[in-house]
Parts: structure tokens; C-alpha cells; sequence
């Protein structure tokens, strides 16, 4: 039919559909501008503010989290792990989610002590506690390097892409990476580029705010002698302790005057005001339960693995049974090839790893029991636990006594139970049992009983990271708890945590007691402590401190005229008698070698006393490191400033901290010249800014931190939407 004839036939249908088409097009116009309109409108919706007052829209948002895609796409996160510890920080800060790596704690924390950074525990978890999430940390980041003019220019980044594409993508090079990102993620070289060049921007800001404070020449000087220069001694060392048996008893009145000087110092703190580091304050202390089984009694009820567990053992660890050979063996300098051994070669190592093994889980299978059967009433309450009080939890904490004799019965093997006394960390330390306890934490990290259980909220002394374990609560059950000499396993809770503070009274006497795994083992004088006693001891040694100075000098004056050797043995026949240690045997007056003593900076010490912060008893090792500083200085300042050596006779001289007097045979020091001063002064100066500038990254990337100095502050709506990949934990900062 024609076409003009068709229309004129169908002109009233025609309409009908041009008219419909146009409302459809109308309205649907309309409603398309409509949704464009409100997508433009969500994406420009402020969703926090920073600095004075500027802006963070939900598109600011998203495009964050796409920068930090690209940045992982391209594995800058991979790339920041291996510089220094601002790019490891910085990497963790927002690169590391909930993937943590023991292996790179470890790492770091070689780094801090090699560069003798004054970096803790504490800060280096502080990093992982960000309140949100870690696109958000970026966002203010590169911000932040931006308003200070810090830029890097693609041609920079490209020049750096093309030199480390090929390591951290083995194989591929630079174009074919970026040929990639365009075809199958659809991001281009351009933003690429950009975007890494604003993560170098954040590590150059980092560089330069973390560098400011300048290392000063005398510093310098100091701290370069203090390492350069060594100190070689002999000595004979008079210890106060052996006369201290030759004083008479004080009397009441000596007695409560010293222990009332004393008592509000802990033993070992060295001040002008105690400088022989007398103390009676008591430690945090913490009283366990527990419920033990020996591996041996377990092992009782194991049967021999048969030759078809054994095989099937073998085949499924083979890797562990690989050694490394010479390809060639008459070659030695052959490559090595890895060789797994055959099962005929292993089967004695077999068999007796999974009988271990078998034992292993058979011990845990009866203390995961024993936890079951303690915490029945926990598990079925409807409370949500972490809001249960320490009363209530204390009120539905089963009996440990009962459960161990209840497992007992089952299994036929003696199981443990008991309470410890109230211990401190030094107490836990110094107990063949206690000392060697740990649990298995996060990637089979090992973290010591000790310091877990005094990061319990009455005490809350230790630092427990994301790798360690989970914070204690009172009555709560820990473990599996396991012994590195494997003797036994256990778990334990605490029943009472007390906090540091001064003894009551000088007649107190305490209990020392520790686990019980031998039911003839009696309670000994020495699993006690008296204060009275210590005091006692104190003060006798304080008197004896004349005698001693007598004693050395005459020892001095023998010396100089009959030898050193016959002097010591005369002494020793005197009185080495005197000076018995707990095992009965004696120990004689010798002469002490000492070579190649190197003093301790202020700055050493510094670094020391904040790595090992956050673990309980540390400050013991912090009051022996300073001893041992406070000893070396003293030998030094006895060498004439314009000498290297001591031309005298033998020499006197008293140290406090120990108790002590010294006679000195010989001392000197090997100075350092001018000339050796300024080759290396170029690489101290430099090793000092490394070593600041690095111990102030962890501050600088504390998330914390970052929202202070941001001046960070989100809109606070309760219809603004979580992101569905944020954890709820880190969403909360953007409610």
C-alpha cells in the first residue's frame, strides 16, 4: 500500500501514538532530570567538615575509595612496607583492614630497636584503633599535604612506576601494568599517576613536618663520644653483703625509721633521695586459679599411632620433612635443590610427633571441657556479657575444684586444681612454672601469661596488641595456657587483681605460693616474703657499708705490696665463708675483666624505657639499665680528662646503687680523636635525624592524631548511610 494512502487510512492511530509518545517523553524527561538532580544532590551532600570549615561531600567519599583501589590495584601498599617506618605506618594506617602480619610487627619492631627509637608498644597499636575507616584517614591526608603545597608531578611518579612495577608484579613492566588498569578496571594512566603522586605527597609531608626538630652539635658530639668510646677495667668488687652478717640486729626504732623513709619507694628506683634504690612499696599484684594436666598423665591414656596414622601423618605434613642438598654432590659449590626426605627416612620423627600430637589434643580436649563446664552460666545468660559486672561475673563462675575432680573421674587422670597467692610480674618472672606459660595469639604468635593477666581492668599495666589476645576480665577462664618446656597445660583466671601501693605495716608477711602440680610439695620459708625481714637486711648492709670501705682499702694496701693474686686468696680465706648464695655454694673474690664497656646515652635510655613500656616488670629491666649506665660513668670520670688511663696504684672507689666498694687494678679509655670524630660525624648527624624523625612518624599517622590536628567533625545525621564494607566498630565515625 502506498505510504501518503496508509497514514490517511491510519491518521487517527498515528496520533493517538505521536500524542502518547509525547506525554512519555514529557514525563519521562522530567523524571530522568529528576534523578539526575537528586544523584547530584547525594553526592554533594556534606557529610563531615575539616580545617576551617571545609567540606567532605559523599562525592569526596567515593572518590577516596577509589583512589585507595587503585593505590592496592597497583600495590603501593606493598611498596610503603618496605621503606622506613613512616611508610610502614602509613601503610598500615590504610592499607591494613583487618589483615594484620605478626611477621611485620616483628620487623618493625627490629627497626625502632636498631634505630634505638622511643617508640612503645602502645603507639604502635594505636595506629590499628581508628574510629574510622581508612579512606576517610586518606581523605584528610592528602588534603592535608595539599594546603601545605607538597606535590610530586606525574612525570616524577611515571619515572618511579616504571622502576618498581617490575618487582612488585614479577614478569610484567610498566606499560603492560598500565595497559591493564585501562582495559579490565577502567582507570586511566593519567589517574593513575595523579593518584599515586598524592600518596608520595603524604609521605614527603610526613618527611618534612617529622624532620623539623634540628640535632644540635654538642648533642652530636656527646652522643657520638658516648658510642665511640670504650672503657676496659679490672676490678675486685666488695659487695656490702658479705659483712652485712657481722652487724648486730637494729633495734625497733632503726627499723621502723627506715622502713617508714622507704616505703613509698619501690626497690630499685635510684634518686638523690634513695640512692642506694631502697624500697618497700608492693608491685600490682594478681591472684590466679587454675586447672592443670600434665602432658605425661595424658600421655598415659594415648595409644602408639599405627602405621596407617602414620602414613597418613607423613603425607599430609610433607613439607615439613624437606631438606636442602647440593645438586651436585661432588660440586660443593652446586646450587641447592629442596629434597622432601621419604617416609622410611622420617618414621621415628613421625611417630613420635603426632603421639605428641595426639596428646596435645587430648590435653586440650579436657580443658576446653573444664572452660564449658566453668562457664555454663555465662553462656546461657541473656545479658550481653560484655556489660556484665565483675560481681556477677564472679557469682556465675563455676567451681574449679569440683570440675577438676568431675574430669578427673572421666578421663582417669589426675587433673590440677588450685589458687596461686597475690604475685607480682617479678614474682610470675622468677617462678619455674609461671615464667614459662604463654597462649597462642593472633598468626601463632606466642604472648606470655604474664602479660596478659595484668591487663586486667583493675590493673591494666599491660599493652595487649592485635596480635596478642583478647583483654581478660576477672573470672573470666584464659587459655588453652601452654608451658614451653611442656610439661603440663592449663587455664587459668583471675580471682583478685590489687593495685600498687604502700604496705600496710612493716610486720605484714606474704605468701608466695605458685601453682601446685606435686601433692607432696610443702609450702618453704622461701615461697614467702617478709618486709620486716628485707628492712632487716637492708639495714644491716647499709651499716656494713663502713666495714666494707675498710675492708677495700686494705685489700688495697695488701695489693700494692704483695700482688693481686695472693691478696684475693687471703681475702677468700677470710671471707668468702660469709658470702653464700641460696644453693650453698660460695662466691669467691676475683678479679672482674671487663672490656670494651661503652657508656649510655640519655637518649639509649630514653628508647629502652619506651620500647619495653606496656610489659609488666619492665621498669625493673628500665632501674637495672640505669645502674648500669650510672656504673660505667663513674669508672669513666676516674680517668683524668687529659689522660686515657689511671697511672695510680690501685684505687677505692664506692658505688651506691649496687652497695658496693671497688679497688681498681687497672682502667683506661680509648678516646676519640678529633679526626675519627669528623669522618663520622656526617653519619651520626644523620643516623640522630633518622632516628627522631622516625619516632615522631608514629605520632604523626596516630589516627587520633590525624582527627585533632584536621580539626575532623562529621555531620551527625541519623539518615546518612553506612557504607555496607565499613565494619560497624569504624562506621561510628560517620553517624
Amino acid at each position: 500500500m502506498h505510504l501518503v494512502k496508509w497514514l490517511r487510512k491510519n491518521r487517527t492511530k498515528v496520533m493517538a501514538f505521536v500524542v502518547m509518545g509525547t506525554m512519555f517523553a514529557f514525563i519521562a524527561g522530567s523524571y530522568l532530570q529528576q534523578l539526575a538532580h537528586q544523584r547530584r544532590a547525594g553526592l554533594g551532600k556534606t557529610i563531615a567538615y575539616f580545617s576551617d570549615n571545609k567540606k567532605i561531600t559523599q562525592k569526596d567519599r567515593a572518590i577516596a575509595i577509589r583512589e585507595l583501589e587503585i593505590l592496592q590495584t597497583i600495590r603501593a601498599d606493598a611498596l610503603l612496607r618496605v621503606q622506613d617506618l613512616s611508610g610502614i605506618f602509613l601503610a598500615e594506617l590504610l592499607f591494613s583492614e583487618r589483615r594484620f602480619s605478626p611477621q611485620l610487627i616483628r620487623r618493625l619492631k627490629r627497626i625502632i630497636s636498631t634505630n634505638q627509637c622511643p617508640i612503645s608498644d602502645k603507639q604502635i597499636n594505636d595506629v590499628y584503633r581508628r574510629s574510622m575507616p581508612p579512606y576517610m584517614y586518606w581523605l584528610l591526608l592528602k588534603n592535608e599535604a595539599q594546603n601545605a603545597g607538597i606535590a610530586v608531578t606525574n612525570h616524577e611518579v611515571g619515572t618511579l612506576l616504571a622502576k618498581v612495577i617490575p618487582q612488585l608484579f614479577p614478569g610484567s613492566s610498566y606499560s603492560q601494568m598500565l595497559g591493564m588498569l585501562v582495559e579490565k578496571r577502567r582507570i586511566s594512566e593519567q589517574e593513575t599517576l595523579t593518584t599515586f603522586g598524592k600518596l608520595l605527597a603524604v609521605l614527603k609531608y610526613a618527611g618534612i613536618i617529622c624532620s623539623n626538630e634540628a640535632v644540635t652539635n654538642p648533642q652530636i658530639m656527646r652522643n657520638t663520644s658516648l658510642e665511640q668510646e670504650k672503657i676496659d677495667a679490672e676490678f675486685v668488687k666488695f659487695d656490702s653483703a658479705v659483712f652485712a652478717d657481722t652487724q648486730k640486729q637494729p633495734d625497733p626504732e632503726q627499723i621502723s625509721t627506715h622502713f617508714n623513709k622507704y616505703k613509698k619507694f619501690f626497690s630499685g628506683e635510684i634518686s638523690e633521695q634513695n640512692p642506694y634504690g631502697f624500697g618497700y612499696k608492693l608491685a600490682d599484684r594478681v591472684r590466679l586459679e587454675y586447672i592443670a594436666v600434665k602432658l605425661d598423665d595424658v600421655a598415659s591414656t594415648i595409644s602408639a599411632p599405627t602405621q596407617e596414622q602414620m602414613q597418613e601423618y607423613y603425607q599430609r605434613h610433607r613439607q615439613q620433612f624437606t631438606e636442602k642438598l647440593r645438586s651436585d654432590p661432588n660440586d660443593p659449590n652446586s646450587p641447592l635443590v629442596e629434597r622432601t626426605r621419604s617416609y622410611s627416612e622420617v618414621v621415628d620423627t613421625v611417630e613420635r610427633q603426632l603421639h605428641q600430637s595426639k596428646i596435645n589434643s587430648k590435653a586440650e580436649m579436657i580443658l576446653q571441657e573444664a572452660k564449658t563446664l566453668t562457664e555454663l552460666d555465662l553462656e546461657n545468660t541473656d545479658s550481653d556479657i560484655a556489660n556484665i559486672s565483675t560481681e556477677q561475673l564472679q557469682q556465675m563462675a563455676g567451681d574449679y575444684k569440683t570440675t577438676a575432680e568431675q574430669l578427673g573421674e572421666k578421663y582417669k587422670i589426675k587433673v590440677y586444681s588450685g589458687r596461686t597467692s597475690l604475685l607480682s610480674p617479678a614474682d610470675i618472672w622468677e617462678d619455674e612454672y609461671l615464667a614459662m606459660l604463654y597462649v597462642r595469639g593472633y598468626g601463632f604468635s606466642e604472648v606470655a601469661l604474664a602479660k596478659i593477666i595484668f591487663a586486667v581492668d583493675p590493673l591494666d599495666i599491660s599493652e595487649l596488641g592485635p596480635f596478642d589476645v583478647p583483654k581478660p576480665r576477672m573470672y573470666e577462664s584464659i587459655g588453652t595456657v601452654k608451658d614451653r618446656r611442656a610439661r603440663f597445660a592449663s587455664i587459668v583466671r583471675i580471682t583478685e587483681a590489687e593495685k600498687s601501693c604502700e604496705p600496710g605495716g612493716i610486720d605484714q608477711v606474704f605468701s608466695k605460693s605458685s601453682l601446685n602440680l606435686d601433692e607432696n610439695q610443702e609450702q618453704s620459708a622461701q615461697n614467702s616474703y617478709s618486709i620486716k625481714e628485707e628492712v632487716v637486711e637492708d639495714i644491716q648492709k647499709l651499716v656494713a657499708m663502713d666495714t666494707t670501705k675498710s675492708k677495700a682499702e686494705e685489700f688495697a694496701e695488701l695489693a700494692a705490696e704483695n700482688g693481686w693474686e695472693n691478696t684475693i686468696d687471703k681475702f677468700n680465706k677470710l671471707y668468702a665463708r660469709q658470702n653464700e648464695d641460696n644453693q650453698g655454694n660460695l662466691t669467691e673474690f676475683r678479679l672482674e675483666n671487663l672490656t670494651n664497656l661503652q657508656r649510655l646515652s640519655s637518649m639509649t635510655l630514653e628508647a629502652l624505657s619506651a620500647q619495653i613500656a606496656g610489659n609488666p616488670g619492665a621498669q625493673q629491666v628500665v632501674n637495672d639499665a640505669q645502674r648500669r649506665a650510672r656504673f660505667i660513668d663513674k669508672l669513666h670520670s676516674l680517668v683524668p680528662q687529659d689522660a686515657n688511663s689511671l697511672d695510680s696504684g690501685p684505687q677505692v672507689f664506692e658505688f651506691k646503687p649496687y652497695m658496693s666498694y671497688y679497688c681498681v687494678k687497672t682502667l683506661s679509655v680509648n678516646r676519640l680523636e678529633k679526626k675519627k670524630y669528623e669522618e663520622i660525624k656526617v653519619l651520626r648527624v644523620h643516623k640522630e635525624d633518622i632516628a627522631q624523625s622516625q619516632s615522631l612518624a608514629v605520632i604523626h599517622f596516630n589516627p587520633e592524631n590525624i582527627v585533632k590536628r584536621t580539626n575532623y567533625r562529621p555531620v551527625r545525621q541519623q539518615d546518612e548511610p553506612t557504607d555496607s564494607n565499613t565494619p560497624a566498630a569504624q562506621s561510628k565515625g560517620e553517624s
